[in-house]
């Protein structure tokens, strides 16, 4: 009896413990328009209302930016196959960290730090925010530091351009514009608990149109 209650509390324990992620609806992978169609559809947006994209469209723009491909693979390329991009998601309610294998948001830091991300009085404080961030130790065989702060750009504009396409493509309602970094570039850090390596290169804004 006793092993069965223990078992139970550390059961608990667990669910307490991840109680705060979210799990995420699996990302639409159909419709929208045609690939040249989208390309031609995609600009930068900056004037949005206050208040996240749903879970949803998230879903979607996460999964088209660095998910996993019906073929296995990933929804980007990145340099050297090194698959060196994290994705972290800035909402109202915390900083979460996407597992793509898994489709779940797991929380790093509780709150609304939506606002370190951008200026006092800018555009992004209010929408969501998904940090493109590259851990440039996956590059360490390079030895060459410059090329390993490129190829971690490059990933990260891959990354990028996918989500831009997505939702110029297939989710007229939002619009979305790439920002190089953070306003508070070491506070945003330390509230990702990124490690020295991880290069945090864009914040991709997302938001719903006015």
């Amino acid at each position: 009896m006793k092993k069965i209650f223990l078992l139970s509390a550390f059961a608990l324990m667990l669910f307490i413990g991840n109680a705060q992620n979210i799990t995420l609806p699996s990302p639409n992978k159909q419709g929208g328009q045609d690939v040249l169609h989208s390309i031609d559809m995609r600009y930068s947006h900056r004037n949005f209302k206050d208040g996240d994209i749903s879970l949803q469209d998230l879903s979607t723009v996460l999964w088209a930016g660095f998910g996993e491909s019906s073929s296995g693979k990933r929804t980007a390329p990145t340099a050297r196959n090194m698959q060196d991009i994290d994705l972290y998601v800035f909402l109202e309610s915390g900083v979460y960290l996407w597992n793509y294998k898994e489709n779940v948001l797991e929380l790093i830091a509780k709150g609304d730090y939506r606002k370190e991300t951008d200026n006092p009085n800018g555009f992004a404080c209010n929408v969501t925010n998904i940090a493109i961030v590259s851990d440039l130790d996956k590059y360490s065989s390079v030895k060459n530091n410059e090329a390993m702060v490129v190829y971690g750009a490059m990933s990260s504009a891959y990354v990028s351009e996918n989500m831009y396409l997505a939702v110029c493509g297939a989710m007229p309602h939002l619009g979305t514009v790439t920002r190089n970094g953070a306003y508070r570039e070491k506070a945003v850090r330390d509230i990702m608990k990124l490690k020295p390596s991880q290069r945090l290169f864009l914040f991709q804004t997302i938001g719903i149109k006015k």
